[in-house]
């Protein structure tokens, strides 16, 4: 199955059950309820989640998408906490970016204030659909696997590094627990939840996790090189946002070419990962999509 009929039949699934989730629910707060939404149904690739879903059909060695629907409230979960860390990294005391996938960001359109609630309640609204799930077992490890790579411990805490580590002289290591932080933790979120799901061994569950953690680097790296040689067109905002911030990048600490090197190396290994597992197609070809993106 090509990867682009996998990502339009799942991202359908998936977008009806996002629109349930975000029915607006009371018209006093209508304007927090549109900040959500529209931050949300702006043009996200969903990634995370199609990654999620792909991990588990890998596992359970059939695609079929009729057995995905006990899996929505956690697909939408990591897409809601997804979109929560997009708002506030655009948000003018973070990256000051006012351009999100193409259109004005959600503190640009809807004031700082409202910027802020609607990250914070589409975290929490990730949390609520959690409960959702049915086996209780499930519902709490799933709860324990996301707020870990919400936390100081992940996405939150690797922001927290690269807001301080701006305008200071970093090396490559700290570059590299911010991305592994604040892009990886994600990531490997949506592999052990899927593992959590299926209920696959305990060794699984690790290689999975250690090859989204190399995705995730992967994808950055290629980032910050696309950010220094890259056009608005391919980044859906303006090239050269983490220089004009005074943020360290790969290239700025490698060079280009070895930046290149060093992505090129983070994909090989993470086809290695997986490349004896069995219906692993979609996974190969979110390798080969971050290396597609490769100038």
């Amino acid at each position: 199955m090509l990867i682009q009929e996998y990502f339009i039949t799942r991202s359908d699934i998936l977008e009806k059950a996002l629109a349930k989730y975000l029915t607006p629910s009371d018209e006093i707060t209508s304007q927090l309820d549109e900040a959500m939404r529209y931050s949300v149904f702006s043009g996200g690739k969903r990634l995370r989640p199609i990654l999620f879903f792909a991990t588990y059909e890998m596992l359970l060695e059939r695609k079929n998408i009729n057995r995905l629907e006990r899996l929505l409230p956690a697909a939408c979960a990591l897409e809601l906490v997804h979109t929560a860390s997009l708002i506030h990294d655009d948000l003018p005391s973070v990256d000051n970016s006012e351009e999100r996938r193409g259109i004005p960001s959600c503190h640009v359109k809807f004031g700082e204030a409202t910027a802020i609630l609607a990250g914070d309640a589409l975290i929490t609204k990730a949390v609520e659909i959690l409960t959702e799930i049915k086996n209780p077992r499930i519902s709490l490890d799933c709860i324990r696997i996301l707020t870990k790579a919400m936390s100081t411990r992940g996405m939150i805490g690797g922001q927290a590094v690269d807001i301080l580590s701006a305008k200071k002289k970093i090396n490559i290591n700290t570059l590299r627990y911010i991305h592994l932080k604040k892009t990886g933790a994600l990531l490997q979120a949506a592999m052990e939840l899927a593992c959590v799901i299926y209920d696959a061994e305990e060794n699984i569950s690790i290689t999975l996790g250690n090859f989204a953690l190399n995705l995730g680097l992967a994808y950055q790296v290629v980032d910050d090189i696309l950010d220094e040689v890259g056009s608005f067109e391919v980044l859906g905002k303006e090239p050269g946002q983490d220089s004009r911030n005074y943020k360290a990048t790969y290239p700025s600490l490698l060079g280009l070419e070895k930046s290149k090197k060093t992505a090129e190396k983070l994909l090989r290994d993470s086809y290695n990962l997986i490349k004896y597992m069995k219906n692993n197609d979609i996974l190969i070809e979110f390798v080969n999509m971050v290396k597609d993106r490769l100038p």
